[in-house]
């Protein structure tokens, strides 16, 4: 098991970006919400504690990007592009040089951007995943 920092690690996003290593300036990833749902499978004989099972789908969760933005790359513009499903892959930083891929197809969800006075401008790009993420591929 790799004990590793982040330095390293970067996104590619389909043909819609390509690889947000070189486009954004990418700051931080952060992969949430990989998640399953719980089913209440209690009914109206069952005593004591509920009774649950686990859901046979679950949710492959979101890509969130913290950036330097550029107004030039006109981030909006990937959640008016209907081109959904595109591959979204992580390539994270595994002792060293060596990297591992997780990937999915996935399409933007949300942006946002700020820009401070005497500061650098971010901004927050959010990639919602779908079907299955593929740890290792």
């Amino acid at each position: 098991m790799a004990n590793d920092i982040g330095q390293g690690t970067f996104v590619t996003f389909g043909t819609v970006v390509g690889s947000a290593a070189t486009q954004y300036k990418v700051n931080s990833v952060s992969l949430g919400g990989v998640s399953r749902d719980v089913v209440d499978a209690s009914h109206l004989l069952t005593s004591g504690g509920k009774q649950f099972i686990a859901s046979e789908f679950y949710d492959p969760g979101e890509l969130s990007l913290e950036i330097h933005h550029d107004p030039s790359l006109n981030p909006v513009a990937l959640l008016t592009n209907v081109a959904t499903n595109q591959v979204c892959a992580i390539i994270f930083a595994n002792g060293g040089s060596a990297t591992l891929q997780w990937s999915a197809f996935g399409f933007a969800s949300a942006f946002e951007a700020s820009a401070p006075k005497d500061d650098m401008m971010t901004g927050s790009l959010t990639i919602k995943l779908s079907g299955d993420l593929k740890a290792g591929a």
